[in-house]
């Protein structure tokens, strides 16, 4: 019986001896893979199905203002003011606890020009109305007021920027609003790929003479997008509708200087 066992031993060695060495064999006959390799930068690859397509994006937040360089105050009301309540809110006034100061400064330029006017009263100076008398259509001006504070009781002051108007401003014939979407829409194409951090605020000044015409445009402040400055000049040449005349106290046309406010808000 144990030779049997023995026997039937050395024949299952034998079995997988074999085996192994043919297996092994196998493995030699086999030639190696050969392994391509794909530089990234040398793959195109396209858009997949669902992917979004990319187009030129347009700064939508174009800012258009179109008026007065800064807040209106007819001529009228001007020349006619003896008193700081007759050119002044109502707000700021009732602010006042002790009024320390009345200064009258021209803006030339974009810059203040102290007039060396100054009064310490309510009542506008003999000096500040002789110069009120001289202020035309267009001219800038600031009323300074220096004061106590009535609420926090500390100084304060306030500065607010006129622009002198007629009694009737010029008007589109479309309103302002049209002229608005006129202009957006038809800067659309130039404002392709404006960069808001690159955009200025851009200022366009024309003049609506007393015969509705359109003189007198020049470009003030850039946008720093020449393409769009010389695009806003070409469609203000050539707008769609007409203006109506401005028109004085005596209910006759004067000529009117407005302004243009694109790309970004500022001063």
């Amino acid at each position: 019986m144990k030779k049997q066992i023995l026997i039937l031993g050395i024949v299952i060695f034998a079995f997988v001896l074999t085996a192994f060495t043919v297996f092994k064999k196998d493995i030699k006959d086999v030639a190696p893979t050969q392994i391509t390799i794909t530089e990234t930068e040398d793959v195109i690859y396209g858009p997949k199905e669902h992917d979004p397509i990319i187009k030129n994006e347009v700064f939508e937040d174009f800012i258009y203002e179109i008026g007065t360089r800064f807040m209106p105050i007819k001529k009228s009301v001007v020349i006619n003011a003896k008193k700081l309540k007759d050119v002044y809110d109502i707000e700021t006034l009732n602010s006042m606890k002790t009024l320390q100061a009345v200064r009258l400064l021209k803006v030339v330029n974009d810059r203040q020009q102290d007039l060396n006017l100054a009064g310490t009263t309510t009542t506008f100076t003999t000096e500040q109305l002789n110069y009120l008398q001289t202020l035309g259509y267009g001219d800038n001006i600031v009323f300074r007021t220096e004061f106590i504070d009535n609420y926090s009781g500390a100084y304060n002051y306030s500065t607010p920027h006129h622009t002198i108007v007629p009694d009737v401003q010029a008007q589109y014939s479309e309103g302002f609003n049209a002229l608005k979407t006129y202009f957006k829409n038809e800067t659309e194409t130039v404002r392709q790929d404006v960069d808001p951090k690159q955009l200025k605020a851009g200022k366009l000044y024309f003049t609506v003479t007393k015969t509705g015409e359109i003189e007198n445009i020049h470009l003030d402040h850039s946008s720093n997008y020449p393409k769009v400055d010389r695009q806003l000049i070409k469609l203000l040449k050539d707008l769609p509708s007409t203006w109506t005349p401005a028109k004085d106290e005596n209910g006759n046309t004067v000529d009117q200087e407005l302004v243009i406010s694109f790309g970004l808000m500022g001063c």
